[in-house]
């Protein structure tokens, strides 16, 4: 599974962009109305208010293409051996955690509050014996089913390195203490 957070956490950044774009224009808009102001493209206040837009549009769009970056590099990969957390810091600084499927203890799903209720979305907790004692999946599609498909994924792991099943431990043990009787005569 490949997992990003859920498309409301960005969609509130392009709405306060949207926002944003539109507001300078339409206080322009009003201010050309009830002024006498000429605009001449020489004059040094429409040179002025000129720079002044432009840098503000461009700082918008940084504001905005920062949070991109964010929500769009924040990735959580779960595969059937592992898990993989790469989290984007700032522009070049990106921190990435992996942990074997094997080492989880506890998956717990939660979802906080009526809109993460009615958008499916939520956080998802895997507890471990490792020094990191814990991996968020902050506000992810779904917490319940991801949760699920990780504790399979972590049943199926236990299952192939043979530690979930206690018979054939206790098979391979006897196995091996024959071998060992039979190489002592």
């Amino acid at each position: 599974m490949l997992l990003r957070r859920h498309w409301h956490e960005i969609i509130g950044y392009f709405l306060v962009l949207i926002l944003e774009i539109v507001l300078p224009i339409i206080i322009f808009i009003v201010f050309l109305r009830f002024t006498e102001f000429v605009w001449d493209k020489d004059s040094p206040i429409s040179v002025l208010i000129f720079f002044s837009a432009s840098s503000y549009y461009l700082f918008i769009w940084l504001f905005f293409f920062h949070h991109w970056i964010d929500y769009y590099l924040d990735v959580w990969v779960v595969t059937d051996q592992r898990i993989i957390n790469i989290e984007q810091k700032a522009l070049f600084s990106r921190t990435v955690s992996e942990l074997n499927m094997s080492t989880i203890q506890d998956v717990t799903s939660e979802v906080k509050g009526k809109l993460a209720t009615i958008l499916k979305f939520g956080d998802v907790h895997i507890q471990t014996a490792a020094e990191e004692k814990r991996f968020v999946f902050e506000k992810i599609p779904n917490p319940q089913e991801v949760a699920t498909k990780i504790t399979e994924l972590h049943r199926l792991a236990e299952h192939k390195n043979g530690l979930n099943n206690p018979t054939s431990q206790l098979q391979n043990d006897q196995s091996e203490a024959k071998d060992n009787v039979s190489q002592t005569f």
